[in-house]
């Protein structure tokens, strides 16, 4: 899902057309175009009022007049999930990250290197933060956790400087995606399997729990999460194509 100029752009599944929403008039239409293939996820840019859509093969941008023309191919075709810093996209696979930073007129892909002890771990979305990446992840198929990694000042290599990983009733199951609320630093974490959201501050402490989600007739869990920062609101897409939004007050 992506927010931009009073509309939710809404991706279902493995669809090849993306739902459009107008928050205030309640319109609703799709953009369909015989180049895609497999879209994965969208996100926005909104100082460019500009789009950006994951394919299986490629990215796509979409203009504020309609137009879709190809923002960069890619050379893994596994690629889940993407996030947008500025005008930097990082794309997620379940083992790589890939920042395809934007400079003078050209894309340079990066990856971001993982630290030694995550070279076992299922990757399963990243935003750009602070100085440094936070990833939500599952170590050895067992410990699902949150984690902010940052490159070390003496060795350059990136090393994680802290975690959520928490046992109980607060522990993590497939924590598939991830949202940032910018002004104070909170994270967002759709908590798959336990079909809620969890909110981390900057120290990835927990600081609020949003577990009353609808739920319907069969089960439904959080995919994906859109911070709408102009409306301060939380959108939650659920598995079964519900989507909810959630207003901050304070």
């Amino acid at each position: 899902m992506a927010y931009l100029d009073g509309r939710l752009y809404i991706i279902q599944g493995t669809s090849k057309s993306i739902t459009v929403f107008g928050v205030e008039t309640n319109c609703c239409s799709e953009i369909d175009d015989e180049c895609f293939e497999r879209l994965r996820d969208i996100v926005a840019c909104c100082k460019m009022s500009m789009l950006y859509i994951l394919d299986q093969s490629c990215i796509w941008q979409l203009d504020k007049n309609g137009n879709i023309t190809q923002y960069v191919p890619l050379y893994s075709r596994v690629s889940a999930t993407m996030s947008i810093r500025e005008r930097n996209l990082l794309v997620t696979s379940s083992k790589t990250l890939i920042k395809y930073v934007y400079k003078f007129w050209k894309r340079s892909p990066a990856e971001i290197r993982l630290p030694e002890g995550m070279s076992l771990a299922k990757l399963w979305h990243a935003v750009e933060v602070d100085g440094g990446h936070v990833i939500a992840h599952t170590d050895n198929a067992q410990f699902h956790r949150v984690s902010k990694i940052e490159a070390s000042k003496r060795t350059g290599a990136n090393v994680e400087v802290r975690a959520y990983v928490e046992e109980g009733v607060d522990r993590l199951s497939n924590p598939v995606y991830l949202a940032l609320e910018p002004k104070h630093g909170h994270i967002f974490v759709a908590d798959h399997e336990n079909r809620r959201v969890v909110g981390l501050d900057r120290e990835l402490k927990k600081v609020l729990m949003i577990s009353d989600l609808p739920q319907g007739r069969y089960p439904n869990y959080p995919n994906r999460l859109c911070y709408v920062e102009e409306r301060s609101e939380l959108v939650i897409g659920m598995s079964d194509g519900l989507v909810i939004g959630y207003k901050f007050t304070r």
